[in-house]
């Protein structure tokens, strides 16, 4: 009995992954010989254009094409220290044509950027700068008075900022089941970092963290919220000072509300298995090897292997774009 009580692992999952589990290889590869992307990290499809954000770049974070034909229209947001261009790129959210806002987290800005697809141009026309009781923002959604960014205190889960870039209501807790880690904070912020997704049509908010396994939903329309922990469990890792050393495995990559489900690409390699690759000199593919699809109230519906590893999601028309670095071409399509 005292061993059970001390193996935090023992907790039964939520939701398992003995589901039949499907292949899903892809339909094509997206690419054009006239763009290059170091890291393709995330891509956004809405009002007509595509835009593809390139993690790791030379010179632009951000991309953008026409859809459905996926021609080069023009690269924006300039790596670099001058006042109009950026420090980081971390997140793009496209509403519109003249709605393209990203998450600039070393300036602590969102900026909003139009698209001329007309004159094969990308303008800056506004920059928010992000309220100071923030700590380094990574992740976040348009809403609809303003938007909704994750929280790195460890007070919260999320907060919600209006126009302004100012805390307007701060949301939720950290779910952890173990109540040690609470007494630092910061620590467990930064092993509970998560994605997130918003959908603005049915009021849905996913959050999914980068270790463990853990998937939360909001409604934000209805109040229902629920917390799921999956076979990899919540984050593990050891505090030292103020830092996270994670010690289990890494866990999703992205995560996307559609109007009826909920998709999340998925890692769950471990990092022993990381620093062994490490030490023999190996290289290991980047990005989840599953899909898992859930419904808007968290039960699980599909499990899939797919053929490439895949970072960003995006959904049109029951045609899933994600971004992958196992070949040339930045953006994979699978029909499902």
């Amino acid at each position: 009995i005292l061993l059970l009580s001390c193996n935090k692992q023992a907790r039964k999952a939520d939701y398992t992954e003995d589901k039949a589990v499907d292949v899903l290889t892809c339909e094509r590869e997206i690419g054009s010989d006239s763009v290059f992307f170091r890291y393709p990290y995330r891509v956004e499809v809405e009002d007509g254009i595509a835009v593809v954000m390139d993690l790791h770049n030379d010179s632009h974070y951000l991309y953008a094409f026409s859809y459905p034909e996926w021609e080069p229209i023009a690269p924006f947001g300039r790596r670099g220290e001058g006042p109009d261009e950026m420090l980081s790129g971390d997140r793009v959210r496209v509403c519109s044509v003249d709605s393209v806002w990203v998450l600039d987290a070393n300036r602590m800005q969102i900026t909003r950027w139009s698209v001329d697809m007309a004159k094969r141009s990308v303008a800056r026309v506004e920059e928010i700068p992000l309220d100071k009781r923030l700590l380094r923002t990574l992740d976040f959604c348009k809403s609809e008075k303003g938007f909704i960014v994750t929280d790195y205190t460890g007070e919260y889960r999320y907060h919600e900022i209006g126009m302004d870039g100012q805390i307007q209501q701060s949301i939720g807790v950290i779910p952890t089941r173990d109540s040690t880690h609470l007494e630092n904070r910061p620590a467990l912020a930064q092993a509970w970092r998560t994605f997130m997704d918003y959908n603005p049509r049915n009021g849905v908010l996913a959050m999914v963290t980068q270790l463990g396994e853990v998937l939360e939903i909001y409604n934000r329309k209805t109040g229902f919220h629920k917390v799921l922990f999956g076979p990899g469990g919540e984050p593990v890792f050891k505090s030292v000072g103020g830092e996270a050393i994670p010690t289990g495995i890494k866990g999703f990559e992205d995560v996307l509300v559609g109007d009826s489900c909920i998709y999340a690409s998925f890692d769950g390699i471990s990092f022993k298995e990381m620093l062994k690759a490490f030490k023999e000199g190996k290289d290991l593919p980047d990005g989840g090897k599953y899909l898992y699809v859930f419904s808007l109230e968290g039960e699980l519906l599909h499990q899939y292997t797919l053929d490439h590893h895949v970072l960003g999601l995006e959904l049109r028309d029951n045609h899933l774009f994600t971004t992958s670095m196992d070949n040339n071409n930045p953006v994979v399509e699978y029909a499902l």
